[in-house]
């Protein structure tokens, strides 16, 4: 009997526990089952927002600067162009030479003139340029001009092209050293070009500002003397180290600021400074007909306004203008949409300066006092000194590049899903759910044995 009862104890203990262990092993297979599912839920929803990210910031366009920096693979670089303007517009003595002349030189930008009157009927039909004309010439203004300190710049000219232009604008006459890039130079003092200035105190109408406007850059821009010149008084030597800057920006279908389709203009090569100047002349020949001075390159036929037109209207619309582009507070009917030019060589300056010597002073007064008259204090007050080289023959290149392109857009999808589909992730999962069922079969055969025996 109590044998019976313990045979049949056992069998209703082998039912339960297989129930408990079918019980279990469901439950463990919804467990796994929904880890599983909540997993790739998982995973599926990360994808999609990063998708969503990326597809989102690919059309953006976002932009990133390279800087990079190489050496000239010749021996030589391609040396600037040196502007120079006298701060003198017109000498004095030709303006004491005529008097009526000079009244109207100085009520032309603020004052009241009667054209009428027979004193001034004979200059209304003049140009600012008529008096450009009558300022220090380059005879009188560059004394000296040498490279490397042996040659000079007048033998060192190439197929007999000119050293210097002229150039005349809102700073009166300017003169242009290597007006087309052709002198070459090494670095440091092997190939500085030194000039001798002289400002010609004499000949200036006001004395309350005396020095020039000296701006270095590449041949192809005109007129950049205005807002980027550097201004050097006599008296002073000044030492300009320069290097050179490429700048190359993106188009805005490429996510940058610049415009393909902006070539050269009437003031040579594109920059923002040319652009506003070219805006100038459209404004002012818009408003009179006429524009204050001829550009560099006369695109578009202008006439030269007349001192008459000049003092009627070129004037006051220039002033017009200058408030209309530079008034951030108001909304007005003009605006000069200039945007960066897509390539662009400029030239970073770096300056030191020294007060020239009586010694020197005595030496030159020797030598050249009697061609101006000049004594050693005029040669002082009268004389400036410019030095300009290559500080290396290193060129900085700053690039605007794609900082999310095509391919990277492509190669994040792909990661993304080659992250989903097949990531390591899963193939563990994968395995542990295959070790699970190993050790559950192993389990059974064990339950299966011990029941049996």
């Amino acid at each position: 009997n109590y044998h019976s009862l313990y045979c049949r104890q056992s069998d209703r203990l082998d039912d339960q526990g297989k129930q408990e262990v079918i019980s279990w092993r469901q439950t463990g297979k919804q467990v796994l089952y929904w880890l599983y599912i909540g997993v790739w839920g998982c995973a599926i929803m990360y994808t999609i927002y990063n998708l969503s990210q990326c597809l989102g910031k690919y059309p953006e366009k976002p932009v990133r600067t390279q800087i990079s920096i190489y050496r000239s693979e010749k021996d030589s670089m391609q040396f600037p162009t040196i502007s120079i303007c006298n701060l003198n517009q017109v000498n004095k003595t030709y303006m004491d030479a005529n008097p009526n002349l000079h009244s109207v030189w100085g009520n032309l930008i603020y004052g009241e003139i009667d054209w009428e009157d027979e004193r001034y009927a004979p200059y209304q039909n003049m140009h600012l340029v008529d008096f450009y004309k009558y300022s220090p010439t380059w005879q009188d203004t560059v004394l000296a001009c040498t490279q490397a300190g042996v040659r000079y710049c007048k033998n060192i000219r190439h197929d007999n092209e000119p050293i210097y232009t002229e150039d005349f604008g809102p700073t009166g006459r300017c003169f242009r050293f290597n007006p087309d890039g052709w002198i070459k130079s090494k670095a440091g003092d092997y190939g500085s070009v030194y000039l001798r200035l002289n400002v010609n105190r004499r000949e200036y109408l006001n004395l309350d500002e005396i020095y020039f406007t000296i701006a270095i850059h590449h041949h192809a821009q005109f007129s950049v003397t205005r807002n980027t010149g550097i201004q050097i008084s006599p008296g002073f030597k000044y030492k300009v180290g320069v290097r050179t800057v490429e700048r190359f920006e993106l188009d805005v279908t490429e996510g940058g600021d610049c415009r393909r389709e902006q070539g050269s203009n009437s003031y040579g090569a594109y920059d923002l400074e040319s652009c506003h100047m070219e805006c100038r002349d459209r404004y002012l020949y818009h408003k009179c007909n006429c524009v204050l001075w001829l550009p560099p390159v006369d695109m578009f036929n202008y006439t030269v306004c007349t001192l008459k037109q000049v003092h009627s209207c070129g004037y006051p619309a220039y002033v017009d203008y200058i408030h209309a582009i530079t008034d951030t507070d108001h909304e007005n009917e003009y605006s000069c949409d200039c945007p960066v030019p897509c390539n662009n060589t400029i030239f970073n300056m770096q300056t030191t300066t020294t007060a020239l010597s009586k010694e020197w002073a005595r030496r030159k007064w020797e030598r050249e006092g009697e061609r101006f008259n000049y004594t050693v204090q005029d040669i002082l007050d009268n004389y400036v000194v410019l030095e300009v080289y290559f500080s290396d023959m290193y060129i900085d290149k700053v690039e605007q590049i794609p900082a999310y392109s095509f391919w990277n857009l492509l190669a994040d999808v792909g990661g993304m899903m080659g992250l989903l589909l097949g990531a390591s992730v899963f193939t563990l999962l994968e395995a542990f759910t295959q070790a699970w069922n190993k050790v559950y079969a192993c389990s059974k055969r064990n339950s299966a044995n011990s029941a049996s025996v």
